[in-house]
């Protein structure tokens, strides 16, 4: 009696176990309905009992650090400078999990939570993009440069200026494909990676033509335009001068509109005075003939001087020519100036290394050769106080003689050794001399000559030769 008693508690206390586990699984089965089972991770993130919204929300905040996908922006891009930016919304575009996350909980039975809960599952996922065809193409046909593409318009074509220069203005534009840009908009739209989404559709165009009418106005330009887009790059070391194209366009011979003209020969036509003017400022940066030298004196200080040699000089009349032969052919052209003649180089180097110079602030005079100094002596430059001083310039020695007599405004001198270096002035010996050197030129100095020695004379005249640069200076 006693066994039957508990046997039927046993088996009632049994039951109720079963039932209490039976009823406990039931729960959880329910409470798993209507959330992911336990141990589902899905990109590290344990999403266990979220629904599908919840856990969309968690990953897509923590899917790309720096992005709100909840605030994303859209830029089109199209020719023309056109551009127009839109709200997600204007397009019914999402971009969530959802989908993904749906499809993994139609794998999930709420019954399998205890399998789960003893072997999670792990997933890897990425967001997914919807929108709505009908209000993205609704967006593109409202784009302005598509709205402005069917209206008809009066073709035109015409050469224009602006500070800038010339310019071809056209109102023949292309034509907005908008199937075009919607496949690239839906295909650019399907992945989204940053916050600041850019649709460029420059070339989802579809190619106007120019008409034919307009072929010699085209012409016109793309002779002017290949003009202004030369230049000539002047070097003959180590001066230099650049003329660009772009500063010639006043040279041009205009009509009525100001836009340039055509010649017989169908080329732009030139204003010959304007560029035989450049042609003059060419010749003032590449001419050593005439003008001035900068000299390095013996004390370190610098001197402008005169020059006298003979030396380059720049044919304007050849390079009129040249410059516009070379502008109409186009191109980036470098060259030396074209000379009617040449000589020494530039600067210093108009002198060269074997020269005579006369410092007549200190009465010293030096002949170098091959930049060796050969010679150095006293001498005695022009009175100062009778107006006689001798002048500056870089000249040279253009004759010589031994045994001449020099002749003057009342008197009549007899020299061993004369060189000349300027005019009526030359470098002699002066016998009738005892001393040379220190301030005798101001008082009683010579009518313009360099006297020295005689025995410097003597060895200068033997050394030095026709031709020979003399740079005078004080």
């Amino acid at each position: 009696m006693i066994l039957r008693k508990i046997i039927k508690i046993t088996i009632i206390s049994l039951l109720g176990i079963i039932l209490i586990i039976a009823a406990g699984y039931g729960v959880i089965c329910g409470y798993y309905s209507k959330g992911f089972l336990c141990g589902t991770f899905v990109n590290g993130y344990n999403i266990s009992g979220m629904s599908v919204e919840q856990a969309s929300d968690l990953l897509m905040g923590n899917y790309r650090k720096g992005i709100d996908y909840s605030d994303i922006s859209i830029t089109f891009n199209g020719q023309n400078d056109f551009t127009q930016t839109i709200a997600p919304e204007e397009i019914g575009l999402r971009v969530d999990m959802t989908g993904y996350l749906e499809t993994v909980r139609s794998w999930q039975k709420p019954y399998e939570w205890p399998v789960f809960f003893l072997y999670p599952q792990y997933y890897e996922a990425q967001p997914g993009v919807s929108l709505e065809e009908e209000g993205l193409r609704n967006v593109i046909n409202d784009f302005q440069c598509v709205k402005d593409s069917a209206v008809e318009k009066i073709p035109l074509v015409e050469i224009r200026r602006d500070g800038s220069g010339y310019y071809l203005f056209d109102n023949i534009e292309d034509t907005p494909d908008t199937e075009a840009i919607y496949d690239k908009a839906a295909g650019r739209l399907s992945k989204i990676t940053e916050q600041n989404v850019i649709i460029d559709f420059s070339d989802c165009y579809i190619k106007n033509e120019i008409p034919e009418k307009f072929k010699d106005t085209i012409s016109l330009y793309e002779k002017i335009d290949r003009l202004a887009s030369s230049s000539i790059q002047y070097y003959d070391s180590p001066l230099s001068l650049e003329l660009k194209g772009s500063s010639c366009m006043d040279w041009l011979v205009k009509g009525p509109d100001g836009i340039p003209v055509l010649g017989d020969d169908g080329n732009l036509v030139f204003d010959d005075e304007k560029v035989e003017e450049y042609t003059g400022k060419l010749a003032e940066v590449f001419d050593t003939t005439g003008g001035e030298i900068q000299w390095k004196k013996q004390n370190g200080e610098t001197v402008s001087l005169k020059n006298q040699l003979e030396g380059y000089m720049v044919n304007t009349e050849a390079e009129t020519e040249l410059i516009k032969e070379s502008l109409l052919r186009g191109g980036n052209i470098k060259r030396a100036p074209v000379y009617a003649q040449t000589g020494p180089g530039r600067g210093r180097d108009v002198v060269g290394s074997t020269y005579i110079e006369v410092d007549m602030g200190a009465q010293k005079l030096y002949y170098y050769v091959d930049g060796r100094l050969k010679l150095k002596t006293d001498v005695v430059t022009g009175n100062i106080r009778r107006g006689n001083g001798t002048p500056e310039k870089l000249c040279y020695v253009y004759f010589k003689q031994k045994n001449r007599t020099l002749h003057g405004e009342n008197y009549a001198t007899f020299v061993y050794y004369w060189m000349a270096v300027t005019g009526h002035i030359g470098i002699h010996d002066a016998t009738w001399r005892s001393k040379f050197g220190g301030e005798i030129y101001k008082t009683d100095g010579s009518h313009g000559c360099i006297n020295i020695p005689k025995n410097m004379a003597a060895q200068l005249y033997d050394m030095v030769e026709v031709g020979t640069p003399c740079l005078l200076y004080y």
